[in-house]
């Protein structure tokens, strides 16, 4: 779909002073619509929850009307890990893949705010699917990957504690061990029965399933927006999960008992391909 941008209070020699004033334009008094002017700038604004609250404040006016959110947030995303390019609307060096992305992180942002299924908690977003299991993940927006619920808050509480008020995250890649999955977490408890809604595998037990969560890889040709509201959609619709899930614990089920079969007392150090 294609979406023309626009801003709302642009041209600023300071960054939070000096916006433009053109009241008839967009229909409110003084610099900026409130719930612009509103925008904490001090807090940290990487967790989904906060970072929901710049695009729907510059989307005001869409939202009100229910139609399609169009107006790229100003300057805040500075103070986000979110791609340097898609910070700020160039007409002259934008590509068409910049571009492509900021109407996709419109379109998530829009989704998130619809979606009556959807609740956001600091870094976590929370989905409730339609046959009553809850799904969760952290949204870690510098990496752009989705990991382990309230896993990000856990880490800044530990690596930032003296500094409240820092921007950004204060973390490096390579101390991020346990963020290298896109994991979501599922409310079902370990070993799980597969609900009963699920067609052919309904009130069947899993074996290999040891914890309550599962790895959803991005695909190749889409966008981390794209790929958080494909995984979304995905927890709301609460059946086909089940189903790839479930016929993976088969395989593991059946490559176990191959492994059994073949070598019943282990595998020989000589068979390098079992190892």
């Amino acid at each position: 779909m294609e979406m023309e941008y626009s801003y709302q209070g642009v041209r600023k020699v300071n960054k939070k002073t000096n916006q433009n004033k053109n009241q008839n334009e967009h229909g409110w008094d003084g610099d900026v619509h409130p719930e612009i002017a509103a925008i904490d700038h001090n807090a940290n604004l990487e967790p989904i929850e906060q970072l929901m609250k710049i695009f729907s404040a510059y989307n005001h006016q869409h939202r009100n009307e229910g139609t399609a959110w169009s107006v790229w947030p100003d300057w805040e995303l500075v103070l986000t890990s979110m791609k340097d390019e898609l910070h700020f609307i160039n007409a002259n060096s934008d590509t068409q893949e910049v571009i492509e992305q900021r109407q996709h992180w419109l379109q998530f942002t829009q989704f998130i705010n619809d979606c009556e299924a959807i609740t956001l908690d600091g870094y976590t977003i929370i989905v409730g699917g339609t046959h009553g299991q809850q799904f969760m993940f952290d949204m870690c927006m510098e990496y752009e990957y989705w990991v382990t619920p309230r896993s990000l808050d856990e880490h800044y509480q530990k690596t930032n504690s003296a500094k409240k008020g820092l921007l950004g995250p204060p973390w490096k890649r390579n101390t991020l061990l346990h963020f290298v999955r896109h994991e979501v977490s599922h409310s079902l408890e370990a070993y799980w029965q597969c609900p009963e809604h699920v067609a052919k595998y309904g009130g069947k037990w899993t074996r290999y399933t040891h914890d309550s969560s599962f790895c959803i890889e991005p695909n190749a040709d889409e966008t981390f927006p794209q790929g958080m509201m494909r995984i979304i959609q995905m927890c709301i619709e609460d059946t086909e999960i089940w189903s790839v899930l479930f016929e993976k614990d088969l395989s593991d089920i059946e490559h176990h008992e191959f492994m059994e079969r073949e070598w019943p007392g282990g595998i020989p150090d000589q068979d390098w391909e079992y190892q």
